[in-house]
């Protein structure tokens, strides 16, 4: 294989692979546009649901909850432990540094399965303190039993992350229940609930749980560019291709190698003859003749002859 013909596989190759990277990147995009298009779908049908009984929803406490039933709202009686709120981290409200406050709620429930289930409950959030390793302050659920209506949310992934003793870095429920220091065998395992009202009120009331975005966001945009970026890489390395392909070109090239060609001078022609494209040669400039020592000498004689007469 000639070098010529490598360059223009090799640009092809790139332009194959670029190309196929950025279709399979827009697909990418285009699939999370869809599902970020169907838990908006979601959260607008059950957001603002009737409430119903947590086993309409779950049918026992280590049940998943089912994608469509995200954010519908739940009532149940039960009682908070004391003093067993998890601070969870990272989570900034509107721009400012604070943390999410996780409660283990033991659930009243006679003959259901999820009497006596702990299912953790984030009450809202509170400003981080000034040393940001603790929030300004923790304000206690309220005491005894509490009624409670809350939208239930899949759990979070448990974060692999250490964490300081009464905080954790995510909402996975058994792993927050250990963060409490509550020993618990029943605890709803793949859900939580966002608060929505507790009855009675507590004393000091944490910030509300600001609402969900119902953005779209801009992935079906992101996956147009990457299709856009795939045309655009087999058009300007095909076209490299083709440069490199064809070679240099010129109005006088040959058909051959490429080379353009020249036509030399077929001699000299008469001056007279303007317009035949001929050039005349030039003709060569005649060189002065140095004098001779003997003609120098005659010169010098008559210039001194000359000055005797003049005198």
């Amino acid at each position: 294989m000639s070098p010529t013909a490598r360059r223009v596989v090799g640009l092809v190759v790139v332009a194959v692979a670029v190309a196929v990277g950025c279709t399979f990147a827009g697909f990418w995009q285009w699939h999370r546009g869809e599902d970020r298009e169907r838990a908006v779908r979601i959260l607008v049908a059950n957001y603002s649901a009737e409430p119903v009984a947590i086993d309409a929803l779950l049918d026992s406490p280590a049940a998943t909850l089912a994608t469509t039933d995200a954010w519908r709202p739940v009532t149940l009686t039960g009682r908070y432990a004391e003093g067993s709120t998890v601070l969870l981290r990272n989570r900034p409200v509107a721009g400012t540094p604070s943390f999410h406050l996780l409660a283990p709620f033991t659930v009243e429930a006679p003959g259901s399965d999820f009497d006596g289930a702990v299912l953790v409950i984030d009450r809202g959030w509170v400003p981080m303190g000034a040393d940001a390793s603790a929030a300004a302050s923790v304000p206690e659920p309220p005491p005894g039993t509490v009624a409670v209506e809350v939208r239930l949310r899949p759990a979070e992934r448990a974060s692999t992350r250490g964490a300081p003793a009464g905080q954790a870095h995510s909402i996975a429920p058994e792993p927050v229940v250990a963060a409490a220091g509550i020993e618990h065998s029943l605890v709803v395992a793949n859900a939580y609930g966002s608060l929505v009202e507790e009855v009675p009120a507590p004393a000091v009331v944490p910030g509300a749980l600001a609402l969900p975005s119902t953005d779209y966001g801009p992935h079906r945009s992101y996956a147009m560019q990457w299709w856009v970026f795939a045309l655009g890489a087999l058009a300007g390395f095909g076209m490299l291709a083709y440069r490199e392909w064809r070679g240099p070109r010129s109005d006088g090239e040959d058909g051959d190698d490429g080379a353009p060609t020249t036509t030399a001078p077929t001699g000299p022609t008469d001056p007279g003859r303007a317009g035949t494209g001929h050039t005349p040669p030039a003709k060569p400039r005649r060189q002065r003749r140095r004098p001779t020592a003997e003609e120098e000498e005659d010169a010098l004689i008559d210039a001194q002859a000359s000055e005797t007469r003049s005198r």
